[in-house]
């Protein structure tokens, strides 16, 4: 499926998955934005695949300098076949859930240094190019990661995803390091993440994504801006 590339398209995407990212009640949201982003089979030329990057670029700059004032930014993390990897987050938020020890420390042993946040991500997106099976690239051009002039993954691993994405997520400490011991399984129940430990607070929090989705999604129906919906909740 390839999805016209204008703001109204871009925004209603970005209030159906990263609404309770916009209210501030979680730190960041991943997204695929659908349509050929990256060459794989010469389905689109070079030149075509460079005309939807740049449009969709552009889209998203126009949105980041609506949002930005408010602690919110979006980026693309990597160009693939199937469409964009969209990534939409509250910095400051992020460098917070991060920086603690839990996470600092499982990163660290993965490459990352989550004092420098778009090293990080750029580190993430050169990893999750590596975890796919695709043509997939990474958005940072010119500053590719040294792990991305390999294309295998030393610990074997075919996902289409690294696991330690739950932390850039802001997903529970305690369940992304079971999901990573436990290679995805054995958990309780599973909703936005795999939980592992507190199903009950689980619960609440699912609920409470569904409804700030909800309730975000009416009032930007009602003619409201991404600024307006980022103050909705407030």
């Amino acid at each position: 499926m390839t999805r016209t590339i204008d703001i109204p398209t871009y925004q209603t995407a970005v209030v159906r998955n990263c609404s309770p990212t916009l209210a501030g009640i979680k730190p960041a949201s991943l997204f695929t934005y659908p349509g050929v982003y990256a060459n794989q089979n010469g389905k689109l030329g070079v030149a075509q695949i460079e005309e939807r990057r740049s449009c969709l670029l552009a889209v998203i700059a126009q949105c980041n300098r609506e949002v930005q004032s408010l602690g919110i930014h979006m980026s693309v993390l990597v160009w693939r076949p199937c469409g964009a990897l969209i990534y939409v987050c509250r910095p400051a938020n992020l460098m917070r859930y991060l920086s603690d020890p839990r996470a600092a420390t499982a990163l660290a042993a993965e490459g990352y240094d989550v004092r420098d946040l778009p090293a990080s991500l750029m580190h993430l997106a050169a990893r999750i190019t590596l975890a796919s099976s695709n043509a997939a690239e990474s958005a940072y051009d010119g500053n590719v990661c040294t792990l991305a002039r390999n294309r295998h993954c030393d610990t074997g691993c075919t996902c289409e995803f690294p696991h330690e994405i739950g932390y850039f997520l802001g997903y529970p400490y305690d369940d992304v390091y079971e999901f990573i011991a436990q290679h995805g399984e054995n958990y309780k129940i599973f909703g936005a993440w795999k939980v592992y430990t507190n199903v009950e607070q689980a619960l609440a929090t699912f609920d409470a994504y569904r409804a700030c989705t909800q309730h975000l999604t009416f009032i930007y129906q009602q003619g409201c801006s991404l600024a307006q919906l980022a103050q909705a909740t407030r």
